[in-house]
C-alpha cells in the first residue's frame, strides 16, 4: 500500500535512542553489520554480529498517527472492542477483526467506516468467537472463529466464498499464520492439565495444511513454554508460566515458515515440504535472572494500579511467585514478525527495570542478513507492516482501542 500524499506528508521522526535493554554490550557489538554465511548439507546459515548500543537504522517513523479509528464515544462502527486483528486490502481499505461484535469492519484509507461484515451467529458471513484475521490469495481474507477452528474465506467485498476446518478427528489445531500462497502454518493442540507437579515444558508441535486443511507437512516439534504445576487439593493441579520463561514463535516469513525459539538466538525456517532451508543467528549474551529481578518485576507491575492498591499487589505477586523456579537464562528476544517484504523483525527482550517506552527491534532483510535496531511507536500491538506504514493497536488509560497507521519510511 502507498500511503495518500496528505498522509506521506506527516512529520517524520527518528524515535530515541536508547540503548535497547541488554545490561553490558556484548563483545560482538560491531560496526561492520557483515554476517558469516556457510551451507551445511543444503542448509544455508547465517551468522549475525550484533547492531551497535543505541545505534539505530536510518528508517524513520512519523510522529503521531497518520490514521487512527476508535472512540470513547459516536457511531458503534467506531467503538472498538476487543480487536483481534487488522489488515490493510490492497485498494487501501483497512479491515479491523472486533472480537466484541464478531465484525468485519471496514474503513476507507482515511479511517472512515464504509462497511461491516459478519456478525454474531452461526449463519453463512456470520461469526461465533472472532479470533483471526489474515490475508489470503486473489485479494480475499481467512477469518477463524468458534472453538471448533472454523475458517472462513471472504472475497474482498466480503462476500463469503467457502468454509473448512482443521480439526481432523481427536485433533485438533490452531493457526499461527497464513503464507502468501494459501498454505497454513499451525500448531497442534494439546491440554496441560494431566502433568506432573512443578516444572514442565510441552512440546508444540507444527505442520503445515494446504488450503483445505488438509496436512502437507511436519515442521517437527520444539520445546513450549515453561509450566509449573502445583497441586490444589484432591488430586487437581493449577499451571501458570514462569517468571521470564521462553516460549516458541512460529510465523510466515516470505514464502518460508519460520520457528523461533528463544532459548538461542536463533531463528530456523522451513520450506512448504518441511525441509530446513535457512538457519538465522544474531550474537547476543545470555543473562541469569536473580530473585532481585523478580523483585524488580513485581514493583513494576505495583506500578501498573493506583498507589494505594500498590502494596496488596505486591504481596499477591511475592506470594504467586514464591515458589516459582527461574529459568538458565533470560528468553534471548521478545516477540517476532514479518513485514509485506520479507523483512524479519525480532523484538528486543527487555530486562526488568530497564524497559523503555518505544520498543526496540532488530531488523533482518529477506535473505537474513542484519540491518540493525529500529523503534516502534510506544504502547502500539502491531498487525502489519507495509511499505510504507505500521498498523497496530493502542489502547489509552480508559481502555478505549483504536487501530492506527503509522507511515513508515525506509531510508538509510
Amino acid at each position: 500500500m502507498k500511503l495518500p500524499f496528505c498522509l506521506t506528508s506527516v512529520v517524520l521522526a527518528t524515535v530515541a535512542c536508547a540503548d535497547p535493554g541488554n545490561r553490558a554490550s556484548p563483545a560482538g557489538d560491531s560496526t561492520a553489520l557483515e554476517p558469516a554465511v556457510r551451507d551445511s548439507a543444503d542448509v544455508r546459515i547465517i551468522e549475525n554480529p550484533r547492531p551497535p548500543s543505541g545505534s539505530r537504522l536510518g528508517w524513520r517513523v512519523g510522529a503521531e498517527p497518520a490514521v487512527s479509528i476508535g472512540q470513547l464515544e459516536g457511531e458503534d462502527p467506531y467503538l472498538l472492542d476487543r480487536v483481534r486483528g487488522a489488515l490493510i486490502m490492497p485498494d487501501g481499505r483497512i479491515v479491523v477483526a472486533n472480537g466484541g461484535s464478531n465484525e468485519l469492519r471496514v474503513f476507507d484509507e482515511l479511517g472512515r467506516h464504509v462497511a461491516t461484515w459478519g456478525g454474531r451467529g452461526e449463519g453463512p458471513r456470520e461469526f461465533t468467537i472472532l479470533s483471526q484475521l489474515h490475508r489470503w490469495p486473489g485479494d480475499s481474507l481467512l477469518a477463524l472463529y468458534s472453538r471448533g477452528r472454523r475458517l472462513s474465506v471472504l472475497d474482498s467485498a466480503g462476500n463469503l466464498g467457502r468454509a473448512f476446518t482443521l480439526n481432523r478427528g481427536e485433533a485438533f489445531y490452531n493457526v499461527e499464520d497464513v503464507l502468501p500462497g494459501g498454505a497454513i502454518l499451525t500448531i497442534d493442540l494439546v491440554g496441560r492439565y494431566e502433568v506432573p507437579y512443578g516444572l514442565t515444558r510441552l512440546e508444540d508441535h507444527y505442520r503445515i495444511k494446504d488450503g483445505e486443511g488438509e496436512e502437507r507437512s511436519s515442521l517437527g516439534s520444539f520445546a513450549g513454554e515453561e509450566w509449573f504445576h502445583v497441586s490444589t487439593g484432591q488430586g487437581s493441579s493449577m499451571g501458570s508460566t514462569i517468571p521470564f520463561g521462553h516460549q516458541v514463535t512460529a510465523l510466515a516469513w516470505g514464502a518460508l515458515a519460520a520457528v523461533a525459539q528463544n532459548d538461542t538466538y536463533e531463528i530456523r525456517a522451513f520450506d512448504l515440504d518441511g525441509t530446513l532451508k535457512r538457519i538465522v543467528r544474531r550474537n547476543h549474551d545470555l543473562v541469569v535472572p536473580t530473585p532481585a529481578d523478580v523483585e524488580a518485576l513485581i514493583e513494576s507491575r505495583a506500578a501498573e494500579v493506583p498507589e494505594a492498591e500498590r502494596p496488596e499487589r505486591r504481596a499477591q505477586m511475592r506470594e504467586f511467585y514464591g515458589d516459582r523456579p527461574l529459568p538458565d537464562s533470560y528468553p534471548t528476544f521478545g516477540e517476532v514478525t514479518s513485514d509485506l517484504l520479507d523483512h524479519l523483525w525480532v523484538r528486543e527482550y527487555s530486562l526488568p527495570g530497564e524497559e523503555t517506552p518505544n520498543p526496540t527491534w532488530t531488523v533482518f532483510d529477506p535473505a537474513g542478513h542484519v540491518l540493525g535496531f529500529m523503534e516502534t511507536p510506544a504502547g502500539l500491538t502491531i498487525f502489519e507492516i507495509g511499505e510504507d506504514y505500521i498498523l497496530g493497536l493502542a489502547t489509552d488509560d480508559l481502555g478505549v482501542e483504536s487501530v492506527q497507521l503509522w507511515a513508515l519510511e525506509r531510508t538509510g
